[in-house]
């Protein structure tokens, strides 16, 4: 009885594909831009309401200027988009985080945050 080679084949096939894949997508992240922005909140009084709605808009555009816009037609830049608002939100709510409570503390010493993508 002979035994056909196409289900190994196509296995190994399968199996070299999902490591070309894997490997792409680990070295596109590696070599990605890393973009910044700058947010100065040196001038608002953190302990107010207003501040805090101007810094949180000043936040917003910031990941705004980082993240650009992107093709709607394309799934893949609106995934890239998507992710990047991600990372940015994540980097100013944890400057954030610090930036709050050292104002409330009166132990505020920067005037400015930067915010990573």
């Amino acid at each position: 009885m002979k035994r056909s080679i196409f289900p190994r084949t196509v296995f190994a096939a399968t199996c070299a594909i999902l490591v070309a894949t894997g490997t792409s997508t680990a070295a596109s992240a590696q070599w990605r831009e890393v973009r910044t922005a700058t947010v100065e909140y040196g001038d608002l009084n953190l302990l107010s309401d207003e501040g805090k709605a101007t810094l949180q808009g000043r936040i917003r555009g910031a990941i705004r200027s980082v993240c650009g816009t992107y093709d709607t037609r394309s799934i893949k830049d609106r995934m890239d988009h998507n992710q990047c608002w991600e990372e940015a939100s994540t980097s100013a709510r944890q400057a954030s985080v610090t930036i709050m409570a050292e104002a409330a503390a009166g132990k505020l010493k920067e005037t400015a945050m930067v915010i990573r993508r």
